[in-house]
């Protein structure tokens, strides 16, 4: 299709979706519909169509502009003069604070950036979210009655039994029809889908099920879509020790049961998607924060969920850039994670023994040598790595004792921020150098 034809199918689009927001106002006004289910609609409305884009469009770059225009849309729907009446509120009448329309949009411009000619690593997750997660909503409004701990929002076990069965069978249906995958292996995926899914779901906050399970989904689909019923099941009991652990260690770290879940999860995509060494320093960067959260709290409703928010976000960002980019930056992954981790551990300081805390920061400045060296030779496209190493952390290490206090807000995304200066030039650096 031409230029102008593409464009003209994004701006349709994005009239579409307007055009369904005010169906389901009119709806809404006649019908006596509900808030919550006015989102439920809009949603699976939504993603259904997303599912159906590859199929509109024959190539990727539209699909990434109609991500960038219903972006802009649906923050200017967010809006605090129209957020509550008009067209927004369909979206926005719940008093939940959540911004899932927002990474629902993010969540398929990754994968349509990713997928390509793997059909099922696309619709999989995204049939899963639409489908499963209104089948859990509606019946956990109608009958849930053992609700779950959880720190945002309202969760069921009934729901979350509802997500975990209508996933199962979208994924056998799925496998079944469009992959060669065995039998064995397509029950077993199943299930490990459906586990993960409804774990997901169940811990997520502020709408982030919206990203996390579609971004989740399709990582482990493709790194394990071909793995063999053993390694599978290797996979499963590993994972089910871990969290085990996890949930054990988590009353002598002070972490809620929804964290630790979280941190889980999040450590084994890291472990699907790469070598478990690379896996290590956003373990210590967690760690790093639990233990600067207890000598100096921040100031946040949810500072473990917050952190584990971030790390999410800044391990998509590095997959994202790698990717686009042509270059595994497996490396300047763990680099921003090891200057990550030396500020936190710099903002524990202060009730740490200082030789203790010069110590940590150098046994981590040595792990993130050693373990970029593990990496293959791929990854080793940059320059020396310990000058620059060494000058970041102890920038960050400065940075954090010159104003501990600017850190009491935001903690995850500010340290974040500063981790990722060095790392991106270096990457840029490299990108325009090899």
């Amino acid at each position: 299709m031409s230029i102008a034809v593409n464009l003209a199918l994004v701006a349709a689009s994005i009239l579409l979706l307007l055009g369904v927001m005010a169906g389901v106002k009119a709806a809404a006004g006649s019908l006596a519909i509900g808030k919550e289910t006015q989102r439920k609609l809009i949603h699976v409305a939504t993603g259904l169509y997303c599912i159906a884009l590859p199929l509109i469009f024959d190539e990727r770059w539209p699909i990434l502009v109609l991500v960038a225009a219903a972006l802009v849309v649906l923050l200017a729907l967010r809006s605090p003069q129209i957020m509550k009446t008009g067209l927004a509120s369909t979206l926005h009448g719940v008093e939940r604070n959540s911004h899932g329309e927002i990474y629902l949009v993010l969540a398929v411009g990754f994968l349509a950036f990713r997928t390509e000619g793997d059909l099922v690593a696309y619709v999989l997750p995204l049939l899963v979210l639409t489908l499963s997660d209104a089948a859990a909503a509606l019946v956990g409004v109608a009958y849930g009655r053992r609700k779950l701990d959880v720190e945002e929002g309202a969760k069921s076990v009934e729901g979350a039994v509802a997500f975990f069965a209508t996933t199962c069978l979208i994924a056998m249906i799925l496998l079944l029809l469009i992959t060669d995958v065995p039998r064995l292996s397509v029950v077993l995926l199943s299930l490990m889908i459906a586990a993960f899914g409804a774990m997901v779901e169940v811990n997520s906050w502020k709408g982030l099920d919206n990203l996390f399970i579609p971004v989740g989904l399709h990582l482990f689909l493709v790194s394990h879509l071909d793995s063999p019923p053993v390694q599978l099941l290797v996979l499963t009991a590993g994972f089910l020790l871990v969290a085990a652990f996890v949930l054990a260690a988590a009353p002598m770290l002070q972490v809620t049961r929804q964290a630790a879940k979280a941190a889980t999860v999040l450590i084994f995509l890291v472990c699907s998607v790469t070598a478990p060494h690379n896996a290590i320093l956003p373990a210590v960067a967690i760690l790093a924060h639990l233990a600067a959260r207890r000598s100096r709290p921040c100031r946040s409703r949810h500072p473990d969920l917050d952190l584990l928010g971030t790390v999410a976000g800044i391990s998509l960002i590095w997959l994202f850039v790698g990717e686009y980019a042509g270059m595994t930056a497996i490396n300047m992954f763990n680099f921003t994670f090891g200057i990550a981790a030396v500020m936190l551990l710099t903002l524990a300081s202060s009730v740490w023994p200082k030789w203790a805390v010069a110590a940590s920061v150098a046994a981590i400045f040595a792990a993130l040598l050693v373990i970029a060296g593990w990496n293959p030779p791929t990854a080793q496209w940059h320059p020396l790595l310990w000058p620059w190493a060494a000058t970041a952390m102890a920038g960050g290490c400065l940075l954090a004792l010159w104003a501990p206090g600017w850190f009491d807000r935001y903690r995850g995304p500010r340290v974040f921020a500063l981790a990722l200066i060095v790392p991106v030039l270096l990457f840029v650096t490299g990108r325009f150098t090899t």
